[in-house]
């Protein structure tokens, strides 16, 4: 482990595990200690059911990141995950005096806005995958018969969250925020500069190829921009080097 690591707490988009970041361990190496949060309801986490409310879910989360925040730290997170971010963000800087390195918002619309006018989470199944392959929206493994099952019950609990979902216009982070999002996204209609009210740091937009599980496919182009922004140029060096041995 280096000296000068940098934990990024990852938080899953709608209906997968956390587990989805896994590789991002291996690729990013030792000075990036990638730290997948599992969401209640899926993979290894211990409470079966998903949680419906966002309260709820940082019930379950936060004592995990707090336990877990040995060294300094960032948060990213996509779709579902980017808003749950935000939020832990928040609380760790007025409950626990901590400021993140950087939030990584990615995959989400703004925060402050109103609930979606066409709320899919209390469709039938059938239906609501219509609604959400309309905007590109539908999560691996949701047409798996061996993983439907969980992933469609996650993916309900998910949309609920982001389909009740209030920001309290208090909750202004201090660090930096990064706002990724897809180019051909069209799930996410609103532009990334909104995030601004959110922060009292700077804001930062990136853009990638891809729609809106650009994290899946964009590969290095989104993987790069972690060592470069939270690391110092030495520790960046290093890490190069040990990704080519």
């Amino acid at each position: 482990m280096s000296d000068c690591s940098v934990r990024l707490f990852c938080l899953p988009f709608e209906g997968v595990s956390a587990g989805v970041y896994l590789p991002w361990r291996q690729a990013l190496g030792p000075s990036v200690v990638v730290t997948p949060v599992e969401l209640p309801g899926r993979g290894r986490h211990p409470r079966t059911r998903p949680c419906f409310r966002m309260e709820q879910l940082l019930a379950e989360v936060l004592p995990y990141v707090v336990r877990m925040r040995d060294r300094p730290f960032a948060l990213y997170g996509h779709g579902v995950g980017a808003l749950l971010a935000y939020e832990i963000a928040a609380r760790l800087e007025w409950e626990h005096d901590a400021v993140a390195e950087r939030l990584y918002v990615s995959g989400a619309g703004l925060p402050h806005r109103a609930a979606p006018e066409r709320p899919v989470g209390g469709l039938p199944d059938a239906e609501m995958l219509r609604r959400l392959g309309e905007c590109g929206r539908i999560p691996p493994g949701a047409h798996d018969p061996r993983r439907a099952g969980r992933v469609l019950a996650a993916l309900r609990a998910d949309r609920a969250v982001l389909e009740s979902y209030r920001r309290d216009p208090r909750h202004v982070v201090h660090c930096p925020v990064t706002v990724m999002t897809g180019r051909d996204d069209r799930s996410v209609a609103a532009g990334p500069a909104g995030w601004h009210r959110c922060t009292r740091g700077s804001l930062r937009t990136h853009t990638f190829p891809g729609g809106h599980y650009f994290p899946l496919t964009a590969g290095w182009k989104l993987l790069d921009t972690f060592p470069r922004d939270l690391l110092r140029p030495e520790a960046v060096r290093r890490a190069g080097l040990a990704a080519l041995r």
